[in-house]
């Protein structure tokens, strides 16, 4: 840096010292300092490609709130040097910090076009496809990356993933089989491979390889949670039930293990416990208008009524933002049923307690008398 400093000084338009400069104060995390000295080379030499690139990777640095700006820098460098792979795979960086999945994947085809043989590449281009929904788009570039390595464990799990999402149940299996005898240790790959046998309807095998997925990550909820599916879709309700509530006592807040956990005790008939699961479940996802109608039933099922009402009212205001208007009007039937009872209930409830006011006052009349002296008094 003294160096750099001391020729800057004798020669202050140099770019390209101003440059250096830059990358030396970005590598000392003075990113600041750094953006201002990559400044001044680009108005020195607009045309100076490093500047720009570097530019863009201190303002990458900085989080996602610059990638924006970092994309326009990398822009600036493209347009000097069009085919320039280091710099194609840095915007593609950043367009994956923007979330543009399109964009970044135009991006990475340019990149291998020049890298045909970059089996990373084609795994990330795999992931965009599926990610995009481009299931057989995915699946070539899959089949791409593992021409270039068979062993290729992320790629058999991923294309794996892809062909059952195309239901093509067969392959997504022998892909999904693949990868575990390639990685026998690796919880991924017996998940996938329970996932893909559950949407197959092959519930032996989807339970066999998710207890093996447990044995291997035994902390992950998700794995408890999907086992509790195959036992559900098995007609195993107690099984599910165990599942599910060891998905929700890994992690409490796991949304799917939740709602998973109500629908099971609804379905048992466990009114009680299917409400409390409800309530745990909306105090997580608040946004949910299926949720809140759901806890409204079993809170109506217990005769509780006013807690049904505020429930379907709330559903009936998410249903209505989100413009499904036919839905909001049937879950606003309900809650005006629900509320007539609830007023019923109020009612009954005042009736009662004057009741048993009546009922103490017959018991001892020297106490009515008594109440009656202190009112007069008062």
């Amino acid at each position: 840096m003294k160096s750099v400093e001391e020729h800057l000084e004798a020669h202050p338009n140099d770019a390209a010292a101003w440059n250096v400069r830059g990358v030396l104060l970005a590598q000392m995390k003075r990113f600041g300092e750094a953006l201002r000295a990559l400044d001044q080379a680009v108005r020195l030499d607009p045309q100076l490609r490093d500047a720009h690139v570097n530019r863009g990777r201190v303002l990458l640095a900085l989080g996602p709130k610059r990638a924006e700006e970092a994309l326009r820098s990398f822009d600036r460098a493209l347009a000097i040097a069009p085919e320039d792979v280091e710099v194609l795979r840095d915007k593609a960086m950043a367009l994956r910090m923007l979330g543009r999945s399109a964009d970044e994947l135009g991006c990475l085809h340019r990149m291998a076009e020049h890298n045909p043989d970059d089996k990373g590449l084609w795994l990330r281009i795999g992931d965009l496809h599926l990610e995009l929904g481009e299931f057989a788009e995915g699946v070539k570039s899959y089949d791409r990356a593992l021409e270039l390595d068979p062993e290729l464990v992320p790629a058999l799990i991923h294309r794996a993933i892809a062909l059952s999402l195309s239901k093509q149940w067969s392959r997504a299996v022998k892909s999904a089989e693949r990868a575990t005898k390639i990685a026998p240790d690796n919880p991924e790959a017996w998940l996938v491979l329970g996932d893909v046998n559950l949407r197959a309807e092959r519930y032996k095998a989807a339970t066999k390889a998710l207890k093996r997925a447990a044995q291997l990550r035994p902390e992950d909820p998700s794995i408890e949670n999907t086992l509790g599916l195959v036992a559900f879709k098995s007609g195993h309700l107690n099984d599910a039930l165990t599942h599910f509530r060891r998905a929700v006592s890994l992690k409490r807040d796991h949304k799917s293990a939740l709602k998973n956990l109500a629908l099971i005790h609804m379905e048992l008939g466990e009114w009680d416990r299917a409400r409390d699961a409800w309530l745990q479940f909306i105090r997580v996802e608040k946004s949910d208008p299926r949720a809140w109608d759901a806890y409204a039933t079993t809170c109506a099922r217990l005769n509780d009524f006013c807690t049904a009402h505020e429930a379907w009212e709330r559903a009936r205001k998410i249903l209505k933002r989100m413009g499904e208007d036919a839905e909001a009007e049937r879950i606003a039937t309900l809650a005006r049923a629900a509320r007539t009872n609830c007023s019923r209930l109020k009612k009954a409830a005042r009736a009662e307690r004057e009741r048993e006011r009546v009922r103490r006052a017959h018991r001892d009349p020297r106490d009515a008398w008594r109440r009656i002296r202190e009112k007069k008094r008062k």
